[in-house]
């Protein structure tokens, strides 16, 4: 029993050390400004999640906007694959979808566009991830 807690720890340690290399993972050919790209989207989703959770309605339209925009940036686009543009149109197109439910006060779809989001980044970031193991 104490055994597998140590390897479920170790499990959990492992995998935060390779989400924080996808999430900051500006390789060489990608530079320092996709990182803080990354951080910056990590931290408009954290206010997203703070606002879905406490019905801040304007927050949520406002950060919604925010983080859309930041996907215009051209520090976003440095990752001009066609797989990584798919990506990215489904990763906006989640986030009108949020920013929609925020402008109509929806209790029900806001939660479920806010996952959507979160989902669009996790894939992505898992494509990414692959695409630099096969490397």
């Amino acid at each position: 029993m104490k055994n597998e807690g140590a390897h479920m720890r170790k499990r959990w340690q492992a995998l935060v050390f390779v989400s924080a290399l996808v999430v900051l993972g500006a390789g060489p050919r990608q530079g320092p400004e996709l990182g803080n790209v990354m951080r910056e989207k990590l931290a408009y989703s954290q206010k997203l999640l703070a606002a879905v959770v406490t019905s801040d309605w304007t927050s949520l339209e406002t950060n919604s906007r925010e983080l859309e925009r930041l996907t215009k940036d051209p520090r976003w686009l440095v990752l001009n694959y066609p797989e990584f543009v798919r990506h990215s149109s489904a990763f906006r197109r989640s986030l009108q979808e949020l920013h929609t439910a925020a402008v109509q006060r929806d209790l029900e779809t806001a939660p479920t566009a806010y996952v959507a989001v979160t989902l669009q980044c996790v894939e992505c970031h898992r494509y990414l991830a692959r695409a630099r193991i096969a490397k």
